[in-house]
């Protein structure tokens, strides 16, 4: 939950975000806009993204946050315009049992009909990469505590 929240840590997990560019470091905040960039191929891949809506509870313990893609731009040139919008809820669960949760939703423009199955790979990758990211180095193991071990031993 605490490297989802906070954008200093994404490029420590996020995979996409060898780089972040935002009007505000820390944690995130509704409204605010970043990019995740990365080079692919000696070129520059720039994500636009914001934080549309952010949701915390702590019985039960989860955060949810909605981020509504703005575009993407090679070398500075839209990427992906068949797109035309795409939102995603992360979901991350810290009670017992708890994990990680993409839902993501997105829809294509007329003209792109007809490679629909080749346009709608863009935001399932994106959605099972940020699934990947935060299950694998977003996420830390948390050990049994002493309490736990003491009650187990009696």
């Amino acid at each position: 939950m605490q490297n989802l929240l906070n954008l200093n840590s994404w490029p420590t997990w996020h995979s996409s975000a060898g780089r972040i560019l935002s009007q505000q470091s820390g944690e995130l905040v509704e409204g605010q806009r970043f990019d995740l960039h990365r080079v692919e191929r000696q070129r520059l891949i720039e994500e636009m993204w914001t934080v549309a809506t952010i949701r915390a509870s702590e019985d039960p313990h989860f955060l949810e946050i909605e981020f509504v893609w703005e575009g993407q731009q090679r070398e500075g040139r839209p990427l992906g315009t068949a797109i035309t919008h795409l939102s995603m809820t992360v979901t991350v669960w810290g009670e017992e049992g708890g994990g990680v949760e993409i839902a993501s939703w997105w829809g294509i423009r007329w003209w792109a009909k007809f490679m629909k199955g080749r346009v709608n790979r863009l935001p399932r990758a994106m959605a099972k990469q940020w699934l990947s990211d935060a299950c694998t180095a977003g996420s830390l193991h948390i050990p049994p505590s002493l309490e736990t071990e003491i009650h187990e031993a009696e």
